[in-house]
């Protein structure tokens, strides 16, 4: 077991970050999925962080699309998959180039600005090649910080999609995106470390997470849901924008 595993601060955090990404996949289409890197961060380094997650958000993704794979929107799906792509490719460069707290106070900025300006996700959220600008926006984020969710949100937001469809799509695009990042981590060596007990020691947690956040997600009508979308939109752009300052 590595040495940070050894603290109950660390499990305390741990079991809450996971937990509350396990919930936002399923109930929320990811939207407070970044928590979980910014909290561990405050115990182990951000490669630490993101490379504890990435294992669990694999079997995350599993799980949630087994449960919305009926209303996946494929046509939407394939525009998304090259831009995230990209992102991707972009974000395995900057691995150990770009700052952390740069591109987290970048991206909290970003989700504080959406949340609040409905008119500026309107726009944007349309604008000719969106498609494009968000997926890889969120390729780009979630290689860095395992942050693609709310570019994800900002673009379903904008295109007033379904709530099934939106949870579904999102569901199989991360799936998809999860598992081609590890290729970059891959390469990078941030999958070599002595954290895999830590890893199966979290995954139930991230299992229960999961299942909660499927139950919470059936009472939630269409307009409720976007509204609690924005609201984790906005929550995690603070959080992103504080931890940013640290």
């Amino acid at each position: 077991m590595p040495e940070y595993a050894h603290s109950p601060l660390f499990w305390f955090i741990a079991v809450i970050g996971v937990l509350l990404t396990g919930i936002s996949k399923t109930g929320f289409a990811g939207g407070a999925g970044v928590l979980a890197v910014p909290l561990l961060a405050l115990i182990v380094p951000v490669p630490i962080a993101t490379a504890l997650v990435l294992p669990l958000l694999w079997v995350m993704d599993i799980r949630n699309t087994s449960y919305f794979y009926r209303s996946i929107d494929w046509s939407e799906t394939a525009r998304i998959l090259p831009a995230a792509v990209l992102g991707i490719a972009v974000g395995g460069i900057l691995l150990d180039v770009m700052s952390e707290n740069l591109m987290q106070t970048l991206l909290g900025a970003f989700c504080i600005l959406f949340a609040i300006w409905n008119q500026l996700v309107n726009a944007l959220g349309r604008l000719p090649g969106s498609t494009w600008i968000w997926g890889s926006i969120s390729g780009l984020t979630s290689t860095l910080l395992h942050a693609g969710g709310p570019p994800m949100t900002i673009y379903f937001i904008a295109k007033k999609t379904p709530k099934s469809e939106w949870l579904a799509t999102t569901a199989v695009v991360f799936l998809i995106m999860n598992w081609l990042k590890a290729i970059p981590y891959a390469l990078n060596g941030e999958l070599s470390g002595d954290f895999w007990w830590v890893v199966l020691a979290l995954l139930p947690v991230a299992l229960i997470g999961v299942a909660l956040g499927y139950q919470i997600q059936k009472v939630l009508n269409e307009a409720l849901f976007s509204k609690v979308c924005r609201l984790l939109l906005l929550g995690s752009g603070i959080m992103l924008v504080f931890k940013g300052f640290l």
